[in-house]
This record gives structure tokens, C-alpha cells and sequence, in this order.
């Protein structure tokens, strides 16, 4: 069952420092191996005319940028795990460039293939799912009760072990608290100084939603959105990963 990755545009890379040095030659190559990885993304500035903007919906985008950030922190949660110690691994600038754009050690252009030496294959279910799960497992587990297997196949839980090994579930909301309280009171305060109605309910709604993981009412809130000057699509709602 796939879970709901927190996405936003960002991306990663790296490469495992050697534990002696290199010779000039050696140096030279592994830059343009790097390079190489890097050269296969261009820097596209993106832009708006903000002139038809009004000035609460002007003082709306640093809040709606910073809980982007918060998305964007728990992303990398799912897509790799501790995105902080892996880019303060590497050295090589363009190397963490690459870790940054592709959210971990693997190229999302080459099947995911492992671009650093001693990473192995990415796992089938990134970090929503226990490493060593057998989808055997996992069908098993969903037999015990119909509530467990609703918790089991939420697109709103990390499946994980319990003290005796056994799968368990954790909400998003309890796993990503800190990003998802944070990204809250950001929504929370975009929507006091909304003037749209339709907006304003659905920044209030999602807001509760993170901190609930109850999705719909704020789904439906989004598509009854008509007359707003700024529309942010956020939370869990892509399936990729």
C-alpha cells in the first residue's frame, strides 16, 4: 500500500568521503564524475508578477514559504531519513547538490540506482515501511483485525515494529509533530490575514488537518475555492515515492 509522501521541489546528493587522501589525478576525475551528475539538471528561474497581489496576500507568502519548508523537511524524512547527516557527509559541492536535488543517494533519472559507493538498493518502501517487511508479512498482519488492517493501509501512517517485532502503526501526525505544528501555526496565520473566504477556510481546515490527519474536509475546501489570488496545494497528497 503506498503512503502520501509531503512533496515539495527540492533535491540531494552525495558521496561517502575516502578515508585517505587523493592524488590530483584521482581528485580531477571524481570532479568530473560529479559534474557529470550534476550537468544533468539546468537552474530554471522561476518568477510571478506580484503587482496583482494585494497586500495581505503579499503578507501571506513568507508564511506559506516557511510551512513548504516544514513539507519539505518531512519529504526528505520519507524519502531518505536524516537528510542533515547525509549532506554534512559530503565535501564535494556538486556532489551534495545531487544528494539535494534527488532527496538521498540515489539518481531518480537512473531507476534510482546508487550514486554513492557503499549505498545499496533505495528500499522498495522508502521509510514509510520497516526495511526487512515481506509484503507476506504484511498481508498477514492486515488479517488480525479490520481496524489494524485500516491503520496498516492508511495513506496517513508509517508502518513500523513494536518492541516484539511485530508491525505496528505510527499517524504522520505523530511521526512528522514538529514540521507538521510548525507548517499549522504558519497556515493558521495566513488564513487570520486572508481575504477570500474560500482561502481562508481552506488554510484553517488544512492546518487541523495536519495536526488530525483528517485530509477530505480541507480537500474539499481547496476544490470550492473560486475568487482567491494565491492557491497552495500542501500536506500529503502525491504517492511517488
Amino acid at each position: 500500500m503506498r503512503r502520501t509522501s509531503l512533496y515539495t521541489t527540492l533535491a540531494l546528493t552525495t558521496m561517502l568521503a575516502v578515508g585517505c587522501q587523493a592524488d590530483r589525478g584521482t581528485a580531477a576525475a571524481d570532479a568530473e564524475v560529479s559534474a557529470a551528475l550534476t550537468d544533468k539538471y539546468i537552474t530554471v528561474r522561476l518568477s510571478a508578477d506580484l503587482v496583482q497581489l494585494s497586500e495581505s496576500e503579499r503578507q501571506m507568502l513568507p508564511l506559506l514559504i516557511e510551512a513548504a519548508r516544514d513539507m519539505d523537511r518531512v519529504y526528505w524524512k520519507q524519502a531518505y531519513g536524516n537528510g542533515d547527516s547525509l549532506l554534512a557527509s559530503l565535501d564535494d559541492p556538486e556532489l551534495k547538490r545531487f544528494a539535494e536535488i534527488n532527496y538521498g543517494p540515489w539518481d531518480r533519472l537512473d531507476g534510482d540506482a546508487p550514486f554513492l559507493e557503499g549505498v545499496g538498493p533505495k528500499p522498495a518502501g522508502a521509510t514509510f515501511y520497516p526495511a526487512d517487511m515481506t509484503k507476506e508479512e504484511f498481508e498477514a498482519a492486515l488479517d488480525a483485525t479490520p481496524a489494524r488492517a485500516a491503520a496498516l493501509k492508511s495513506l496517513y501512517t508509517l508502518v513500523r515494529r513494536d518492541q516484539n517485532g511485530a508491525l505496528t502503526t505510527v499517524p504522520y501526525a505523530e511521526a512528522y509533530a514538529e514540521e507538521h505544528g510548525r507548517a499549522a501555526r504558519n497556515l493558521r496565520a495566513a488564513a487570520d490575514v486572508a481575504e477570500d473566504p474560500g482561502l481562508k477556510q481552506y488554510l484553517t481546515l488544512r492546518a487541523d488537518a495536519l495536526e488530525r490527519d483528517d485530509y477530505q474536509p480541507s480537500d474539499l475546501a481547496w476544490m470550492d475555492m473560486k475568487d482567491n489570488g494565491i492557491d497552495i496545494v500542501i500536506g500529503p497528497i502525491e504517492t511517488y515515492e
